[in-house]
């Protein structure tokens, strides 16, 4: 009993300090869909958190995967963060008209194979092909389903990723890229969710518009990343693996956008 009061006092401090950030709700509604995929999962959970501070409500959705995974997890981190909420998987269409944007924190490649073919057999595939034939804005982060990522080497040791595979992932990346998604890396969500909104884009289509291969990766080692990092990343043609803990200066983060330069946050789970 002594342990649940202290969590719930540690949630309420959470949830006053939260909204004195600016965790009002007042931007709008977006549906946050957790697939299976396990890439960058602080990092979503960092960028879901900031989006809640950025005064957006946020309404989740979990895959069968995502839900035995790490449902609990997520909710548990998420603790005391207002304006978050479940779907009612009844209703889900009457959350999607009323949502601003669909954001896929982690992509699967189960998910990224469904969405690239149509098929919308269940919660969360419905929402992403729906909202894209609503012309609704659909962000997703590519690490989980990306065939470059380094979290592919962890998952199967020295056996390489075939080629037709790794053709294949891309394709399907490149599909959702032509149908209007806006396919981005974990740690620019936040970033591309507000330019997008702010902008007033919806979904998207370029022509001769490809998903970029993924870049070599350099280890920045100090305890903050500053402006000639991220031009010297930029030269090297690069992107920049941080620690949790690095500070990154507001500097670093407006030319790492300009640049196309990925900040990826090391995962420490």
């Amino acid at each position: 009993m002594k342990d649940e009061k202290i969590q719930q006092l540690v949630i309420e401090v959470i949830s006053r300090l939260a909204q004195r950030l600016g965790a009002d709700g007042r931007r709008g509604t977006l549906i946050a869909i957790f697939t299976g995929a396990t890439a960058a999962f602080s990092e979503a959970i960092g960028q879901v958190r900031s989006l809640v501070l950025d005064g957006y409500k946020l309404e989740l959705v979990f895959s069968q995967s995502a839900e035995e995974l790490y449902g609990k997890v997520v909710r548990d981190r998420l603790a005391g963060f207002p304006h978050i909420m479940p779907v009612d998987a009844s209703k889900w269409f009457t959350a999607l008209k009323k949502a601003h944007a669909i954001v896929v924190p982690l992509l699967s490649v189960n998910t990224l194979s469904k969405a690239s073919m149509l098929i919308a057999d269940n919660v969360q595939c419905n929402l992403i092909v729906h909202a894209l034939f609503m012309g609704k804005a659909v962000i997703v982060a590519q690490n989980g389903a990306h065939p470059d990522g380094g979290h592919w080497g962890r998952k199967h040791g020295p056996h390489k990723l075939s080629p037709v595979l790794r053709k294949s992932l891309l394709n399907r990346l490149q599909t959702l890229n032509d149908y209007g998604c806006h396919v981005i890396d974990t740690a620019n969500l936040r970033q591309s969710v507000n330019a997008i909104i702010a902008d007033g884009r919806g979904s998207k289509v370029y022509e001769n518009n490809n998903i970029r291969t993924l870049r070599s990766i350099l280890n920045h080692s100090g305890k903050m990343v500053t402006a000639a990092d991220i031009r010297h990343a930029h030269r090297m043609e690069t992107d920049l693996s941080v620690s949790p803990e690095s500070l990154i200066t507001p500097l670093a983060r407006d030319l790492a956008m300009q640049y196309g330069v990925t900040l990826l946050m090391e995962d420490k789970t």
